[in-house]
């Protein structure tokens, strides 16, 4: 019998490739449909992109890598992208594939814009992006990420870098002053000003937005409610960040 060597090839998507290999399939992981979803969104998006982390196929002819990417492929009716198909591996490579660290959303993030974005980009990013599709269980695929951080990339920079201790504000307070500049850049050293009110409690009484803002992230640094938590956070920040913009004063802050 011929040993199979391993070899590789570039092959463009078709309905007849997809299922051939999807039929190879009879031995993997399960299958994950909402990372199947993420992969189809960037499809859908324009944004596939051929990488040399490819299509792997086993010396026995078994589907080790790859069954999410051609699942997508097929839900989107099979368009027409590039395939980097990798033949003749062996039979136990599953155990080294994706077995060691992955790149993370901020490794990402690097590779796109580099040093500029601010390691608390991917987490403000992720916010903006469950409240822009009011979606605040599941997960966004990176793509998606990078979208939304190159959209506010710049006020991303200015609100960061504002508050003296990078610790203060979670991610959720960035997020609202993220968005809120990009409505009112006009108001940027305004909402600079607010963040400081804030952080520092000079100058506050209990009739201030700042004041009551300030009070609730004291109070809720250690509280862990998961995407609800992170919802609430965000709208009490924007509550108080707007009715200081308005010069209104403030007994309850309430989400």
């Amino acid at each position: 019998m011929t040993e199979i060597k391993p070899h590789a090839e570039v092959r463009t998507a078709t309905k007849q490739l997809v299922d051939s290999l999807l039929a190879m399939n009879t031995n993997n992981r399960s299958l994950k449909s909402r990372t199947v979803k993420m992969y189809a969104d960037d499809i859908k998006a324009g944004k596939w992109m051929l990488t040399n982390q490819g299509i792997g196929i086993t010396k026995s002819g078994v589907l080790a890598d790859g069954q999410h990417r051609l699942e997508a492929i097929k839900l989107c009716e099979y368009p027409a992208v590039p395939l980097l198909i990798v033949h003749g591996l062996e039979d136990n490579v599953q155990i080294a594939v994706d077995a060691h660290s992955k790149r993370s959303a901020r490794d990402m993030l690097h590779f796109a814009f580099g040093f500029r974005v601010s390691r608390a980009a991917p987490a403000i990013g992720n916010i903006i992006m469950k409240y822009e599709k009011n979606q605040w269980a599941g997960s966004f695929s990176n793509s998606q990420l990078m979208q939304v951080i190159s959209e506010y990339q710049d006020e991303i920079e200015i609100i960061t870098n504002a508050p003296k201790s990078a610790s203060f504000f979670a991610a959720p307070f960035l997020a609202s002053f993220v968005m809120q500049l990009k409505i009112r850049p006009d108001l940027k050293s305004v909402i600079v000003d607010f963040m400081s009110k804030v952080e520092t409690g000079e100058m506050l009484d209990k009739s201030m937005p700042e004041y009551h803002l300030r009070n609730y992230i004291a109070t809720s640094t250690k509280i862990k409610g998961g995407s609800e938590m992170q919802k609430e956070r965000l709208i009490k920040c924007t509550k108080a960040l707007v009715a200081s913009l308005k010069n209104e004063k403030m007994g309850i802050l309430r989400a």
